[in-house]
């Protein structure tokens, strides 16, 4: 692949939030959210949502501290490869991922603390390019 991987570093910290499978008032609680995104599986329900945002139920766990770089272009389904181009190097320095992907494009999530680490080992590959983005609340 020739092309550069654009990624924006989202500014807003993000939490992960566990539900009972069957939670029924989940919009209720994201209705006011600017963003967010939901998994529901057989066993569960999880909610991301920016770690400011104030739920209207209380979750069952919750794993706080996530950052959050943004593919910055509308990925096509028949790509491959993209997302290991991006979670490999960190693979390869210890640092843990967490992934979202929309039908538009992919988030990978890192914890807060190995963010700066992840950020510098991004900007050393040479087909990615890494830049701040605007919060998701504006």
């Amino acid at each position: 692949m020739s092309f550069t991987i654009q990624l924006k570093i989202l500014p807003d910290p993000f939490s992960v939030h566990q539900y009972d499978r069957d939670f029924r008032r989940l919009l209720e609680v994201v209705q006011d959210a600017p963003w967010y995104t939901v998994s529901k599986t057989t066993s569960e329900l999880s909610l991301i949502v920016p770690s400011q945002f104030t739920l209207a139920a209380e979750p069952n766990k919750t794993e706080a501290g996530w950052r959050m770089f943004q593919v910055d272009a509308q990925m096509d389904f028949g790509l491959v490869g993209i997302l290991a181009r991006i979670v490999s190097p960190l693979k390869d320095h210890g640092i843990p991922v967490f992934v979202v992907s929309t039908f538009d494009t992919d988030y990978v999530m890192v914890k807060e603390d190995t963010l700066a680490k992840a950020s510098e080992v991004l900007q050393d590959q040479k087909d990615i390019s890494v830049t701040p983005g605007v919060s998701v609340f504006e």
